[in-house]
């Protein structure tokens, strides 16, 4: 077994979504996603500390990581669009509106969203263990 530990059900996966090329709307699209779950783990790009159904909370914070860097956005909203889902954006500290797609078919994701929120928790939580007032992480999370 290789790769990311999926062995021979991730070759299945990769077939069924080569049969199709992508759902027609929304609503098959979420219809699909419950059928063939496996099929479709590659889309679970909003990371969040407790687990979730993948949508993310609408006008909260994340953090966006990419190969190319990293910057914190608000989530406005999703679409999708032949094949490609949408994310309305807005870049925090220039209130810039944009937006970022990706292909349902594209099996490894160029950026993944993180909960803000978390991170925040997660910097405080670790202070919080620390005798020495780390005055620098405190500041992140203020």
């Amino acid at each position: 077994m290789g790769g990311y530990g999926c062995g021979c059900s991730f070759a299945l996966n990769i077939e069924i979504l080569m049969e199709r090329k992508y759902p027609n709307s929304i609503d098959e699209m979420v219809s699909e996603m419950e059928k063939y779950p496996d099929a479709y783990q590659h889309l679970k790009v909003f990371l969040r500390h407790e687990n979730s159904t993948g949508i993310p909370d609408f006008g909260e914070e994340y953090l966006a990581v990419s190969p190319s860097g990293f910057g914190l956005y608000c989530i406005n909203s999703t679409d999708y669009q032949n094949g490609k889902i949408i994310i309305s954006l807005t870049e925090v500290s220039t209130n810039k509106a944009l937006n970022y797609s990706f292909n349902i078919n594209e099996v490894h994701p160029t950026c993944l969203f993180i909960r803000w929120k978390d991170v925040k928790n997660m910097v405080f939580d670790e202070c919080m263990k620390r005798d020495v007032n780390d005055n620098d992480l405190l500041e992140l999370i203020g």
